[in-house]
């Protein structure tokens, strides 16, 4: 997106403001570095890293994405995790942008949109149907939420970390149950002047059409509402079966969307890949484009 910054217009990944920007290259545990009207960052965000940039024109990010990006490398070999990610939030054009990525080994992998509910009801209490009971989490329920969750994912599995990020920050996590078997769980995050933020809501896949999900995601709702809540958010996969429409059905609306790209952290996996593109750029160079 690119937006006003004093007399330059920046580029950046996602919008933010001069003061936004200011509060995140100022926050704990990044790292960043600078060059002429050029900026980018390793943030660790939920458990995981991610890249935020600004530049001051499309020619700047030519000349210093990929020597920057190569400059913070070794704080992501550092870190244990498998993969760093790149949001790109208001990007209508990616034709420019797309191979400076490439070539930083950034592969697409999947949409997300942020929802908001904007009056939660303190009234509107969740009921169970027979045989279907809803508890709280204990430390021996950790094992079985993780393989739900990460199941129910499937593809779009985030980082472990980020489970773990969620499991610490916690302010309520509730355990649906049918026949006294785990079938999935809620966890909420923490409510900051009235709002609130879902961390998960997941299913076991054998019960996806049940409708639990729903039952889940009021339930959380529910739990905001008593913590004082009056607005709530959730970031959704929409490549996920019904999961906007589930959100929508609740009174969740869209706020924003974006594209997440990942990175391996395994640089023989990214040389391979390198070699594999090197290779497909040369068939094209001697046969040409058959269409």
């Amino acid at each position: 997106m690119t937006q006003e910054f004093g007399s330059s217009m920046l580029i950046r990944n996602t919008p933010k403001s001069q003061n936004e920007w200011k509060k995140l290259i100022d926050s704990e545990g990044v790292t960043s570095i600078e060059a002429d009207f050029a900026q980018m960052a390793i943030v660790q965000e939920k458990g995981q890293l991610t890249v935020h940039w600004a530049f001051e024109d499309i020619n700047v990010m030519r000349e210093h994405f990929l020597p920057m990006f190569e400059e913070l490398k070794p704080e992501i070999a550092d870190a244990d995790v498998e993969f760093i990610a790149l949001d790109l939030v208001q990007f209508q054009n990616r034709d420019w942008i797309q191979p400076l990525l490439t070539d930083a080994n950034f592969y697409f992998f999947a949409e997300w949109m942020n929802m908001e509910h904007p009056g939660l009801d303190p009234e509107s209490i969740p009921e169970f149907p027979d045989k279907v009971n809803m508890r709280h989490a204990t430390d021996d329920d950790v094992e079985k939420m993780y393989s739900i969750w990460t199941e129910s994912y499937g593809e779009l599995t985030v980082s472990p970390a980020t489970f773990d990020y969620y499991l610490e920050r916690q302010s309520w996590i509730g355990v649906l149950e049918q026949d006294n078997e785990m079938i999935g769980f809620a966890i909420n995050g923490p409510v900051v002047a009235g709002a609130g933020e879902i961390f998960e809501v997941a299913v076991d896949s054998r019960f996806d059409d049940e409708g639990y999900k729903s039952l889940l995601l009021s339930a959380a709702v529910y739990q905001l509402t008593t913590q004082g809540a009056r607005r709530a958010s959730i970031k959704v996969r929409p490549d996920i079966k019904n999961a906007l429409r589930t959100c929508a059905d609740q009174g969740f609306r869209p706020v924003v969307g974006g594209l997440e790209y990942r990175r391996s952290t395994d640089e023989k996996y990214n040389l391979a890949k390198q070699k594999e593109r090197s290779s497909a750029s040369g068939v094209k160079a001697r046969f040409g484009d058959w269409r």
